[in-house]
Formats: C-alpha cells, sequence, structure tokens
C-alpha cells in the first residue's frame, strides 16, 4: 500500500503511474468515509446527491469543503489540490527551518526559491501598506493641529 509520503506531486504535466495508484486508495478512503458519515447522520445517497447538487453546494465556502468529495471523481482536480497541499507541506517546512535555525540552509535556497520570492512580495506589500499607514497618520496629526490652532481664541493674541 503506497502513502502519500512516498510520493511527491509535482505540478509536471505528465502524471506518474504511482498518483493514479494514490488516487485509487484516495477514492477508496473517501467513498468509505462518506458511506459511514452518512450512514451515522442517518441521510441515504439521494438525499446527499440533492444536497450536494443544490444552490447552497455552489457557494465558494461550500466548494472548498466539498473539494475533497469532488477531488476523489476528478483525478485532475485531486492532483491539483495534491500539489496544492505538497507546495503548503513544503512552505511549512521551510518556515519552521528558519524559526529553528534563524536561517533558510543553502541547499533549500539555490536555484529558484518559491519561498524567499513570496516572502520578499510580502514584504514588499507590507512596506507599502506602512508607508500609507504613516502617510495617513501624518495627514490625520496635521490636520488636528490644525484643528487647534484654529481653535485658539484669537482675542488674547492681540492683547
Amino acid at each position: 500500500s503506497l502513502s502519500l509520503k512516498d510520493s511527491v506531486f509535482d505540478d509536471e504535466e505528465e502524471s506518474k503511474l504511482s498518483y493514479t495508484e494514490i488516487y485509487q486508495e484516495y477514492q477508496t478512503l473517501v467513498e468509505r468515509l462518506l458511506e459511514d458519515y452518512l450512514k451515522e447522520v442517518g441521510i441515504n445517497e439521494e438525499k446527499f446527491q440533492e444536497a450536494f447538487s443544490s444552490p447552497l453546494a455552489k457557494t465558494h465556502t461550500s466548494q472548498a469543503i466539498l473539494q475533497t468529495v469532488l477531488a476523489a471523481e476528478d483525478f485532475r482536480l485531486f492532483k491539483k489540490m495534491m500539489v496544492q497541499k505538497n507546495i503548503e507541506m513544503q512552505l511549512q517546512a521551510i518556515r519552521i527551518i528558519k524559526e529553528r535555525n534563524g536561517v533558510v540552509p543553502e541547499c533549500l535556497t539555490e536555484g529558484s526559491d518559491v519561498f524567499s520570492e513570496i516572502e520578499q512580495e510580502e514584504m514588499k506589500i507590507l512596506r507599502e501598506v506602512l508607508r500609507q499607514s504613516k502617510e495617513e497618520y501624518e495627514i490625520e496629526q496635521e490636520r488636528k493641529r490644525t484643528e487647534e490652532v484654529s481653535a485658539l481664541p484669537l482675542c488674547g493674541l492681540w492683547g
């Protein structure tokens, strides 16, 4: 029996045989879990199909939740989901390594380093947000100073 850790899902166009084997195991697992859950909550397959095809199931949130079920019926969706999970796990591992060591090892930074590119982009956005916030704060402070000055009694100044 294959496990997900035995095969790393990459974004290559061609799918490996191991992907198909993992997909078949995934289908079996999802079907078994879904059947058990439906029995547990007392819903028959027909009622589930109705709910699954209702307009409520088409919302963005429902689609995100149902993606794991939908992926059991669509290999391309399954592969896309697994590639995404793989990227998330790699980024998480890099973050953990960086937190523990204070730096990302060179072996992980050679070539294209997805994490540092994302990190640089996030820092750029953060700097821009901070710059805008600072400008807005300074404008607000200047406005308050102007209001305070204009609120001073003029008669006392010429006395």
